[in-house]
């Protein structure tokens, strides 16, 4: 085994150290703030370790291939004990990790199998495995290479994705902040760097000039933020900064079902590969959801009567062993409208247009019931029909919309009175039995029976739809967290008969399979509840979040219900029963509420809303190119400054005292004398400050030197008390008659040095001299050794 020797390469202190533990602690913040699931403090656990573990490596005498076994074999303890401190307390440590080990290879078949990962520990697993690495890396990195890139530009590579992923404005603050821990540790380690070069050549090098460049990194990021504050500006007119985040965003497609699929389990902010809705719902165990704003709606100011309007971003269609999914699915672009591509239950229905403004980063598109045209370009996510119609699972953005973007949908809401439901009949196509009255076989005969005992005697499918959604609501508590599931148990029987409470996504999905049951067609919608109103503006919360059953009606499409007992009900109008099927009350007044047939609308004819319409649309979706362009100034200029190329001329700062005593002067105040000393021996130059060392250690030891005395004869009086300081003493009075009587300037680098071992033997020498004074009843003047003798 071939052995590093010690201390090679190693140009690191306890300033550097610190520097690269603010910016892994600001990254792994920065992955914590998004919330995308629970117990993501372990990053921030795991980076700062493996930080820790990675300096020590790279400050051994291990080669790389051994430090590299001790990293990964310290990692697969250290990451199965955070895991496993994500588990419930009371559980044996033996039982969490046997735990942690199943839910991993059951989400790792999940994901061999191209199904949805839906444990979040999966996530965890991969967020803290990453972790380690990039700490790990950036401490040996930093340590045994002395190269602050290499230890920087990985974490700085998580934060941008990061950033991509949850792209809120109020939090690109973290990304400043790593950028200013980072350039701080560049400096810092390439004046280390410098200054042993200088050292070994004996360099005349003021003391200062590391406060000097720390202090000129400061000025560079505040410019680097100040230019990226006005790049995307500058973005909008380069074409090759759009042809590059083009070409991103086309490379990135591919990619993103797999990571919906990984991530499934993430409640995420909406961005490129995780959205609040996936192509699979889980019933789950809930989560308490928090106050955060998510999309602002402008609505038309009087909707009709029995109108309830729901954000919808999915509808779902399969159902088994409590997961929700579309049995078949196919993505087309919208062009120019979703009606043109057949969509199914749009007809002789009402029609009003929104303007959504969203406050998070989104790839689905939230509409009230039937989309039927949107300003955004779009992909609809499809069922085919045999009749040659499809229906609508959802539409997404493309590319994905940033938070705060604007854009409109012109949607077909259901309006239907009670005695137009009632008359609706029971003529199903065949295609709407086939689908929408699936059952898995592990339904319980039990709820089977509950279903047909709720629809007997009730003479409509509309009636039995109030008779199933009137029991769910007397019958059922709402709740917002549940137990989890019992081994062997069905989650609709088991929230049926024994549990009996809830949140909505078993609400909803109770009320599909009982309808289901007796015949009746229905599906489950999931986005959110109306939110609170304000005039004509609708605040969609992450509270709002919500699922309800959609019931199919032959000639008026899909009809919202609302089982869910923390949601009002829904109050539609009674009607006559020789209203025609599919026409609904007297339209409200306006031109956003007048009911039109779906044949052609102008806002059809162009997908792109005027150009003054998204004035005020931030460019967020060009952050890609302004990450960048940041990046890449900070490439370019830093190894510039590291090597005095872009500010040639330094700057003279004084130090505070001088500053103060000049302050004090200038107002015309008096000067104490104390700070008066201070700011004469913090003005001086760097060889005599170190030099003062020694006329300061004879005062305290009690041997003030004369002023007719040479500095040789004060350094040998000086040597006779502190003996151990002599290799000290000569060094500093070489480097100050050097400086002095020859033309080389001498290295005040190693005068200070030298003058601060002087320093620090003599108060220890002074401190031992008044312990001894105290113990034995006298002052003792004895040299350095003899201290207390009798």
């Amino acid at each position: 085994m071939r052995w590093r020797p010690a201390g090679e390469g190693k140009t690191w202190d306890a300033g550097a150290a610190f520097l690269l533990m603010a910016a892994l602690l600001t990254a792994s913040t920065r992955l914590l703030i998004t919330d995308w699931t629970d117990h993501l403090t372990l990053a921030s656990s795991l980076a700062l370790l493996g930080a820790a573990l990675g300096l020590a490596l790279g400050s051994s005498r291990f080669p790389s291939g051994w430090a590299a076994v001790l990293a990964l074999a310290y990692g697969a303890l250290i990451l199965p004990w955070q895991l496993g401190l994500t588990l419930e307390q009371d559980i044996a440590w033996r039982e969490r990790w046997i735990e942690v080990a199943r839910r991993l290879a059951s989400s790792f078949a999940q994901l061999v199998g191209q199904e949805s990962v839906l444990d979040p520990l999966f996530f965890l697993a991969l967020v803290g495995g990453l972790s380690w690495l990039l700490g790990v890396h950036a401490g040996y990195a930093l340590a045994r290479r002395a190269d602050p890139w290499r230890a920087i530009l990985p974490p700085g590579l998580a934060v941008l994705v990061i950033q991509v992923y949850d792209p809120i404005s109020s939090r690109a603050g973290y990304l400043a902040a790593y950028l200013f821990f980072s350039l701080l540790l560049v400096a810092h380690t390439t004046y280390l760097s410098r200054r042993a070069r200088w050292q070994e050549t004996r360099t005349l090098v003021p003391p200062y000039a590391g406060l000097d460049l720390g202090r000129i990194s400061l000025v560079v990021v505040a410019a680097l933020l100040l230019v990226a504050w006005g790049l995307p500006g500058l973005a909008r007119a380069l074409p090759p900064a759009e042809r590059i985040r083009d070409e991103l965003n086309h490379f990135w497609e591919p990619l993103r079902e797999p990571l919906n699929r990984a991530f499934a389990a993430v409640r995420g902010t909406g961005g490129v590969a995780v959205e609040a809705y996936g192509p699979q719902l889980a019933l789950g165990r809930g989560r308490k959801l928090g106050e955060t704003l998510l999309l602002t709606v402008q609505a038309p100011p009087s909707p009709a009567p029995g109108v309830r309007y729901y954000w919808r971003a999915r509808t779902y269609d399969s159902y088994a062993s409590g997961v929700w999914s579309n049995e078949t699915a196919l993505t087309s672009p919208v062009v120019p409208s979703l009606t043109a591509q057949g969509l199914h239950g749009a007809e002789g229905r009402w029609t009003a247009t929104f303007t959504v403004t969203t406050a998070m980063p989104i790839l689905t598109l939230y509409a009230p019931s039937q989309p039927v045209w949107v300003s955004q370009p779009a992909r609809a996510v499809l069922a085919p029909n045999p009749d040659g119609t499809v229906d609508l699972i959802a539409v997404q953005a493309d590319p994905y919309l940033q938070a705060g973007t604007s854009y409109r949908v012109r949607a077909s809401l259901s309006a239907p009175t009670v005695a137009q439901l009632r008359g609706a009949g029971a003529e199903y196509p065949g295609w709407v039995i086939r689908r929408y009255l699936q059952l898995p076989p592990e339904i319980t005969p039990r709820t089977l029976e509950l279903a047909r005992q709720i629809a007997a005697g009730q003479e409509t499918p509309y009636d039995v739809a109030v008779a199933v959604t009137r029991y769910l609501r007397l019958s059922i508590r709402y709740r917002e967290t549940v137990p989890p599931l019992p081994s062997g148990r069905e989650p609709v029987d088991w929230f049926l008969f024994d549990l009996r409470e809830g949140f909505c996504t078993y609400y909803a999905t109770a009320e599909v399979v009982l309808l289901r049951a007796v015949g009746i067609p229905a599906r489950l919608a999931a986005g959110y509840a109306t939110g609170e109103r304000q005039g004509d503006i609708y605040r969609v919360r992450q509270k709002d979040s919500h699922a309800w059953p959609e019931v199919y009606f032959p000639g008026i499409g899909w009809v919202e219900f609302e089982p869910t007992v923390s949601q009002p009900e829904i109050q539609r109008p009674l009607g006559s029963v020789e209203g025609r099927v599919g026409e609904g009350p007297p339209a409200p007044q306006g031109e956003e509420g007048r009911r039109r047939p779906l044949g052609r609308f102008p806002e059809m004819e162009e997908m792109e809303l005027p150009e003054e319409e998204f004035a005020g649309t931030p460019p967020a979706a060009r952050r890609p190119a302004l990450y960048g362009a940041l990046l890449l100034i900070l490439l370019v200029l830093l190894p510039l400054l590291a090597t005095g190329r872009v500010l040639r001329r330094r700057v003279v700062w004084h130090p505070l005292p001088v500053l103060v005593e000049a302050g004090l002067r200038r107002v015309g105040l008096p000067v104490p004398a104390p700070l008066r000393r201070w700011a004469w021996r913090a003005g001086l130059p760097p060889l005599l400050r170190a030099y003062e060392e020694v006329n300061r250690a004879l005062a305290r030891l009690g041997a003030p030197p004369s002023p007719a005395d040479t500095p040789a004869e004060r350094v040998a009086r000086l040597q006779q008390l502190l003996p151990s300081a002599a290799a000290d003493l000569q060094r500093l009075l070489a480097e100050y008659q050097v400086a002095l009587y020859s033309p080389r300037p001498g290295s005040p680098w190693a005068a200070l040095q030298a003058g601060r071992v002087v320093r620090s033997l003599s108060r220890r020498v002074r401190i031992r001299r008044l312990w001894s004074w105290g113990r034995w009843g006298r002052k003792s003047f004895e040299p350095e050794g003899q201290v207390g003798s009798i």
